[in-house]
């Protein structure tokens, strides 16, 4: 698949389409009653339609991951590599869709504190872990695009059920963010049997380098919390910001990985 431009065009449909949602929500008060959802990750609400602006804004990092991953395969950048996100319009658009829901679902709680915006915000997540567990196995097991669907959809439901939980669970939080973390972590297994068992050739310093600022997104998500010594709510410096942003760039190797392979589909 060379030039495809309807891959950057479908994504910046999306994300003009779902950025405006999100704006038209948070302005009509669609959300619903602010909760204290997400206050705490440091940041102090503050008067006005975005209560968090820093844990807000940073999520646009998203976004721009999504467009310029979209943007690059539509310009066939890694057309000579064969796997299913240079040779399949659906893959390409979908993950690309994907990475930059993360942005508006994750605005929706940081912007408003309600719970509404706070089961968009971890739907956004288990979404994309959904993707990258899915994926992974796919390639391992060598399933049909019809069981890669089935277990995307399984998975969601998941952690979705887990999400029901809400008992604190050490350094995680609670079991919605565990069950993500547990499918990231299925991922990396798979992965890591793609690579050095199923021998996939790609370019697995692209997956270190994802797996790496992830691990130091979290690392400061956890530091970084209200009543840590690093806290303080009424600065536009966040960790919480950070995380996003880092996160938004672990998207981005992460496709870089995936789009590496060179293998036939």
């Amino acid at each position: 698949m060379k030039h495809n431009k309807q891959i950057f065009y479908s994504t910046v449909l999306f994300a003009v389409a779902s950025f405006s949602l999100f704006m038209l929500a948070v302005v009509n008060g669609w959300f619903g009653p602010a909760a204290d959802v997400g206050g705490a990750f440091c940041e102090a609400a503050r008067e006005g339609l975005v209560k968090q602006p820093a844990n807000t804004w940073s999520n646009i990092g998203f976004i721009f991951a999504g467009l310029l991953m979209a943007f690059q395969l539509s310009q066939g950048k890694f057309s000579a590599n064969k796997n299913r996100f240079t040779q399949s319009s659906f893959t390409a658009i979908f993950f690309s869709c994907l990475v930059v829901f993360l942005g508006p679902g994750s605005m929706a709680m940081h912007a408003t504190e309600t719970q509404l915006g706070g089961n968009l915000d971890m739907l956004s997540m288990y979404l994309v872990a959904s993707f990258a567990a899915s994926y992974a196995m796919q390639r391992f097991w060598q399933w049909s695009n019809g069981a890669f669907i089935v277990s995307f959809l399984i998975i969601i439901v998941l952690c979705e059920w887990a999400g029901t939980f809400h008992q604190h669970i050490p350094v995680v939080g609670y079991a919605g963010n565990l069950a993500f973390g547990i499918f990231l972590a299925v991922c990396t297994i798979f992965e890591m049997l793609n690579t050095y068992i199923r021998k996939i050739s790609l370019n697995k310093n692209y997956g270190y380098t994802s797996l790496g600022f992830l691990l130091l997104a979290f690392f400061i998500w956890n530091i970084w919390q209200d009543n840590s010594p690093l806290c303080n709510p009424g600065s536009l410096i966040q960790g919480h910001a950070m995380w996003h942003l880092l996160d938004a760039v672990a998207a981005y190797f992460l496709f870089r990985f995936y789009a590496s392979e060179h293998s036939e589909v």
